[in-house]
């Protein structure tokens, strides 16, 4: 019983990632219930298969190209951010688990009962800083204005961004019991923290040219 709702709370957790994603970069979610209820689908799929984060990160990808009609490198970079938006929160829940005189993180998943309620507690918590995102109107605008996004110097944030993610993606299990190595290498989620809010902020108030 507890296998299976640990699996469908693993489900429910690419719902967050989705709207990160979207609600980031103020994309409009009410008219698009379909198509998000469709990647939803296809991430119950995936999270079937093993949990592939490249695999998540595409469906999104998919989604924002054909339904919000983002260009390629745009529509990666959104659904990164989605991703590492997730990664943080998830992190955080998990950091603050292990402060407590209960199971540690690293004998958690041998305690289903225990990693069901961290699940809840992550899933709480996105929930509500998604509503947070949402109600005080927070996000950016400015990629929507792409049409490409040229690999050049002053656009080199953005493909530094995409190249430290995807590195953390790949070497994800390089530290499995630590508690805030647990979906990417600190050090390269750190890395990758510090690319978006320079990237994203210095393009959102127009300090970088």
């Amino acid at each position: 019983m507890l296998t299976w709702a640990i699996f469908i709370l693993t489900c429910l957790d690419f719902v967050p990632m989705i709207l990160f994603s979207l609600v980031l970069f103020r994309q409009k979610i009410k008219p698009h219930g379909l198509p998000i209820a469709l990647a939803f689908l296809a991430g119950i799929l995936v999270t079937y298969l093993g949990q592939r984060p490249i695999l998540y990160i595409s469906i999104i990808c998919v989604l924002v190209v054909s339904v919000w009609k983002f260009y390629p490198i745009p529509a990666v970079i959104l659904a990164l951010s989605g991703y590492i938006l997730s990664v943080i929160v998830s992190t955080g829940v998990y950091a603050i688990w292990e402060l407590t005189p209960l199971t540690s993180y690293a004998a958690m998943k041998n305690k289903p009962d225990e990693f069901v309620i961290v699940l809840l507690l992550v899933l709480g918590a996105k929930c509500g800083i998604l509503a947070g995102i949402h109600k005080l109107r927070l996000g950016f605008t400015f990629l929507t204005h792409y049409t490409r996004i040229m690999p050049t110097r002053e656009n080199a944030g953005f493909y530094l961004f995409i190249i430290v993610v995807i590195v953390g993606i790949i070497y994800r299990h390089s530290y499995p019991n630590s508690v805030l190595s647990a979906l990417m290498p600190i050090q390269m989620l750190g890395i990758a923290t510090a690319l978006f809010i320079y990237v994203m902020l210095g393009k959102e108030l127009s300090f970088q040219r």
